[in-house]
């Protein structure tokens, strides 16, 4: 009986253990002043595919410092957003991750959801007025950021997260029809030895300032494809590589070359020194 008592009681421990550990830990994120809206780039991001309809998009701009990452958001009578941070996949970190927030939105009921509506949206000198709760929930080690308004809302939504910094980008894909990744100048991806991007993008194109951007449609993606990673690299390296492996290979070539050489020198003296010595023998014979 004994026994069976301190089993239970054992299992009802672990039980707790694991119940509290699964348990989401949910704190309130304060912004203390609006962002500053001239950082961000508002596009109006149409795909050629869907015949030019706005859909909810989510585009990241990847910065020369790759330490942060600037994301705006098309939201079309949209009340919630699930921001991931890209340090989930590292196990987070206690500092506040989302940085300089910008809404510019118009209750959906009141919004046409045209080009012609987030053209104005984005030309506006200040942020919306309307009412958004932001929250912070870890769950079994994955942070997400809520974002809720009080009522559905079409515009833009922008913000910026801290990463890695290491020319590698990985997230976890939002709850987006269109998901972008906009490389920053002088910075490409594809090449199997230096980066490449996972899953493989739908398409990959060139902006008007010569960015690289990757395309994904996230109702073509698999279901098991909940991470996108981008590894990316100078458009110089390649051809750096390339470079270093020629010189490195013709260095090889001349240390062959100079050893080939010296060879033969070596060959030709002991051949020398051999005919010396047969000489030196067939005269001691005479003697």
């Amino acid at each position: 009986m004994k026994m069976r008592t301190k089993i239970v009681f054992m299992f009802l421990a672990l039980l707790v253990v694991l119940v509290s550990g699964c348990m989401e830990q949910k704190k309130e994120i304060v912004i203390d002043k609006p962002g500053n809206i001239s950082n961000y780039e508002f596009e109006i991001f149409q795909n050629e595919s869907s015949n030019q309809t706005l859909a909810n998009t989510t585009t990241y701009y990847l910065l020369q410092n790759d330490t942060k990452v600037q994301v705006v958001n098309m939201v079309v009578n949209t009340s919630k957003l699930e921001i991931y941070p890209p340090d989930i996949l590292d196990g987070g970190s206690e500092k506040s991750p989302i940085q300089n927030f910008v809404q510019l939105v118009n209750p959906a009921n009141e919004t046409t959801a045209n080009p012609q509506t987030f053209e104005e949206l984005s030309s506006k000198n200040g942020t919306s007025a309307i009412n958004c709760t932001l929250t912070q929930e870890v769950t079994q080690g994955m942070k997400v950021i809520n974002l809720e308004f009080k009522e559905p809302v079409t515009g833009f939504v922008a913000y910026t997260l801290e990463t890695s910094g290491d020319q590698s980008f990985a997230f976890v894909k939002p709850d987006s029809e269109f998901i972008r990744v906009v490389l920053p100048e002088g910075y490409v991806t594809g090449n199997r030895v230096f980066g490449i991007a996972r899953p493989e993008p739908s398409s990959v194109t060139y902006d008007e300032k010569g960015r690289q951007t990757l395309l994904w449609i996230s109702s073509k993606m698999g279901d098991r494809e909940e991470t996108i990673q981008v590894k990316y690299y100078t458009q110089s390296a390649p051809l750096l590589f390339s470079t270093a492996i020629i010189a490195l290979l013709f260095g090889v070539g001349l240390v062959l070359l100079h050893y080939a050489r010296s060879k033969k020198k070596l060959e030709a003296v002991r051949g020398i020194l051999d005919l010396e010595k047969e000489y030196e023998r067939k005269q001691r014979k005479r003697k």
